[in-house]
């Protein structure tokens, strides 16, 4: 077998069977040897950003890496943006780039670039294959480096030359590693912090937000106060009725503040010192408050659920901790704002299905109001780079076939991925895409109010609206091949998505908001 053959063989092995593609000239044997196979899934993107979102979302849902295939630094550079949310997320990916064949390099042709650097920035590990006996060796690395702990994003370089010369052969399947508990030590400091009650939280990260990290967890509060909160944008939460609830740090800095309030002690569980988002002339930075000890229980890539439950045991706390009550918002009625549009989206959630957040101005009600619905799964735009959502709901849905995947996203940052609704239609994949249409970024409205420069003028208006000329979402969805509504007002919205939620497949709805 040729090189490529024996790199795709080698990801397989290892537990990589699905590939998000963008692939060119240099990646025709890649392409080839994936078409060899059987045993690895390609998916198309018709933008290198659609890919890399997708593998995000993957791994949050399939807990392995999947693989993209890129073209060379330009097509590196187009899916730079959701490789940084993907390492924020800690995200186990394995990005595949082509490159020129060595001897081509010298010429400096049209798409040469410093792949190296490019990749770097948003990659935990990267490795440019020198010779094509080092091909499946490199591959099994990468995918190795990918699952950490903590995971990571993986870029391997490959010159054409070493996919397509001939009598290479695949390396051995790797064995992951087991991720460590806390040592007896941290959980006894731990359980004596834990004696202090509510002036101790727990911040807890990573799968201690799943069902059975939390419930050792909601055992922990259960026999001693103390409080349970999440940083804003963790890589996923389960949440909903008959779940143990945790405080979400708000997004503001001075809400944050308030609501921290009184702590002393602030345990870190999988997760790591919370900031704010932006820093503003009023103030920004940590979000630990002033006179509390910060200290570390599991670090990050650590067994947070093994640990939970180990300090769980050391208390001897048994009870049940409190779970979430089944709770929906009134349904309301007349023209949609973002509360409403919030209970609309709530009173909706399937049991067990998949939310993916990047409704901005709507994203945040919509979690507030959503705290009692059916049991599901909320994902976070960890490292703010717009246009995610669409893609990752796109590797969700290819990770967890049997969960509805209902993904909200602003009318600006939809633009960035629009193209992810061809892909969802041309595999099938049952999302329900919501829209919410502002006609602007209008968070940017906000944050000039926070920054003592609004209210907005004309000029800054010219840089934020979208609405000359308006955008026709519904139009733009339906030539892609996904079924696609519009709606006005709550009522419609609610028969809509009712409906869109029934029925397999992609859909979308454009939420003309008020």
């Amino acid at each position: 077998m040729n090189g490529a053959d024996a790199l795709i063989q080698t990801l397989v092995e290892n537990g990589v069977d699905t590939c998000f593609a963008n692939p060119g000239t240099t990646e025709t044997h890649i392409v080839g040897a994936i078409d060899r196979t059987n045993r690895m899934r390609p998916i198309l993107g018709l933008f290198e950003g659609v890919c890399t979102g997708a593998a995000d979302g993957y791994a949050r849902l399939a807990r392995k890496p999947a693989a993209t295939l890129l073209h060379l630094g330009p097509g590196l550079a187009n899916g730079l943006c959701h490789l940084h949310n993907g390492r924020k997320a800690h995200s186990s990916i394995v990005n595949l780039i082509g490159n020129h064949p060595h001897s081509h390099l010298k010429y400096d042709a049209p798409l040469t670039s410093d792949i190296v650097g490019l990749a770097e920035p948003v990659s935990g590990w990267v490795r440019q294959v020198s010779s094509p006996e080092d091909i499946a060796q490199d591959g099994a690395d990468a995918v190795e480096a990918s699952w950490g702990p903590p995971g990571q994003v993986s870029s391997l370089i490959i010159p054409a030359d070493c996919s397509w010369t001939d009598e290479i052969e695949p390396v051995e399947k790797r064995q992951r590693s087991i991720k460590e508990p806390a040592m007896d030590k941290a959980v006894s400091t731990t359980a004596d912090l834990c004696a202090h009650g509510a002036e101790t939280a727990l911040l807890i990260g990573a799968e201690g937000l799943t069902e059975h990290g939390l419930k050792a967890a909601g055992q922990i509060a259960a026999k001693t106060g103390v409080r349970l909160i999440a940083y804003t944008f963790e890589p996923l939460m389960q949440r909903g009725a008959g779940r143990v609830p945790v405080e979400r740090i708000p997004y503001f800095p001075e809400d944050a503040e308030e609501a921290l309030r009184g702590l002393k002690h602030m345990v870190l569980c999988g997760s790591k010192e919370p900031v704010s988002f932006f820093s503003y002339p009023t103030g920004g930075g940590t979000l630990v408050p002033d006179g509390c000890e910060l200290s570390t229980f599991v670090p990050l890539g650590g067994n947070v659920i093994a640990s939970l439950q180990a300090l769980a045991d050391q208390l001897g706390a048994k009870a049940t901790g409190p779970t979430q009550s089944m709770s929906l918002p009134d349904m309301p009625n007349g023209a949609i704002t973002a509360n409403a549009a919030s209970a609309v989206i709530a009173r909706a959630i399937p049991e067990q299905a998949v939310v993916v957040d990047e409704g901005i101005t709507v994203g945040f009600p919509a979690y507030a109001q959503s705290a009692g619905s059916a049991p599901h799964d909320w994902l976070f735009i960890t490292g703010g780079g717009i246009g995610w959502a669409m893609p990752v709901a796109i590797g969700a849905a290819v990770a967890a076939p049997d969960k509805k995947i209902l993904c909200i996203q602003g009318d600006g940052g939809a633009m960035y991925t629009i193209q992810a609704l061809w892909t969802m239609a041309r595999e099938q994949l049952d999302i329900t895409t919501v829209i919410f249409s502002n006609k602007g970024y209008l968070i940017l409205d906000i944050e000039l109010e926070r920054h003592g420069l609004g209210p907005a003028g004309a000029n800054a208006h010219r840089m934020m609206d979208m609405d000359e000329p308006r955008i026709d979402f519904v139009k733009m969805a339906s030539a892609q091949g996904v079924d696609a509504h519009r709606v006005e007002d709550c009522s419609r919205f609610a028969d809509v998505l009712a409906n869109c939620l029934k029925q397999p497949g992609p859909h979308f709805i454009e939420v003309m908001m008020a």
